[in-house]
């Protein structure tokens, strides 16, 4: 059983080493790149927002956290909406709010908000004069 076990532990030595001379880390950075590209949320400020760029705006909730509106956002984009987080500057404080934007120009707010009616979000949908 002794020698069973040594030999077990040689061979799988033996493949981390040949996997390792074979891999030689190449693949490491573009799997990080990758990952990291994956896990990026893309912050708007609200002074840099159109107002009347996007045809409708629908916020789910705002946060002082940033983590906390970080994980809405990704649970939302794993359900396919098309989710950002807008910074806005409140006297001393700063809020993240999570919102959603349609995809393009012929994207229906209606199945949207059925999708999150579904869903059970509750939300707000923002006039032109407040996205």
């Amino acid at each position: 059983m002794k020698e069973k076990i040594v030999g077990l532990f040689t061979l799988i030595l033996l493949v981390g080493i040949a996997l390792s001379f074979l891999l030689q880390g190449q693949g490491l950075e573009s799997i990080q790149q990758f990952i990291s590209k994956k896990n990026s949320v893309v912050i708007e400020k609200s002074e840099e927002v159109e107002p009347t760029e996007l045809i409708w705006v629908i916020q789910i909730a705002a946060f002082e956290n940033f983590q906390e509106a970080l994980i809405l956002s990704k649970e939302l984009e794993r359900k396919s909406f098309n989710v950002f987080i807008n910074q806005k500057d409140i006297a001393t404080k700063t809020i993240f709010r999570v919102r959603i934007k349609p995809k393009d120009t012929e994207d229906p707010i209606e199945k949207t908000v059925r999708r999150l009616e579904r869903s059970d979000y509750s939300y707000q949908i923002l006039p032109p004069g407040q996205q």
